[in-house]
């Protein structure tokens, strides 16, 4: 019985260094796709920042029947025009992770854990130039982030777009104030059902070019 009980604790006692030596490997292992993590939190908590540049802070209050005006729509469009234009050639980089996360979403091959965040990493900096371009955008045309979202949301839903991978910003820099995580950041979906047959009207002539703005949607912009 005592060897039995001397053969057991070796056991346990290697058993226990394995898994002590493991879990170090493993975490030496994970430890750059935890940093990769951390840097992607972390810059897009500095992009939400940016939302305190804008300067119409008000709230807005959103028609209840949900019709678009065609001053909105109109800035709406002045607006992706110029973060377009701020962007100069870099808006083809934005054009490319977004067709390259489209097209793996659009087929049973998603992207991995892994390749996501490096994405999201490699394009930090990317983002918050141009969400500086587009806060000085909205500034322009007297877009509050409330409106602008709205507007957007709206516009898309028009046009018979699901912007499922928009990005609040507001959201996230909240979370950044208040220190929590940032689970939830998305803008809530608009139904496709009942849109306001003016919303389609004013919507109609720019239809075409809303791929050229979808990239810029898809982060958030």
């Amino acid at each position: 019985m005592k060897k039995l009980l001397i053969g057991c604790l070796v056991i346990l006692v290697l058993g226990a260094g394995l898994l002590g030596v493991g879990a170090y490997y493993l975490y030496r292992a994970a430890s750059p796709m935890v940093e990769s993590a951390r840097t992607v939190l972390d810059g897009f908590a500095k992009v939400g920042e940016l939302e305190k540049e804008i300067t119409n802070r008000s709230a807005y209050a959103a028609p209840d029947n949900g019709e678009l005006a065609t001053e909105q729509v109109d800035r709406f469009v002045r607006v992706q025009e110029q973060m377009r234009k701020s962007l100069g050639q870099r808006i083809d980089e934005i054009e490319a992770k977004y067709d390259y996360l489209k097209a793996n979403a659009d087929t049973s091959k998603q992207p991995s854990f892994v390749d996501l965040v490096n994405s999201l990493r490699d394009m930090v900096g990317l983002i918050t130039d141009a969400r500086r371009a587009q806060v000085d955008a909205l500034n322009q045309e007297g877009f509050s982030s409330a409106e602008y979202t709205w507007v957007r949301s709206r516009v898309y839903q028009a046009a018979g777009v699901e912007l499922s991978g928009a990005i609040d910003f507001e959201k996230i820099a909240e979370a950044a104030r208040q220190g929590t995580g940032i689970e939830g950041i998305r803008v809530p979906e608009m139904p496709r059902t009942g849109v306001p047959a003016k919303n389609r009207e004013l919507v109609k002539p720019h239809v075409k070019r809303m791929d050229e703005w979808l990239p810029l949607a898809f982060f958030g912009l």
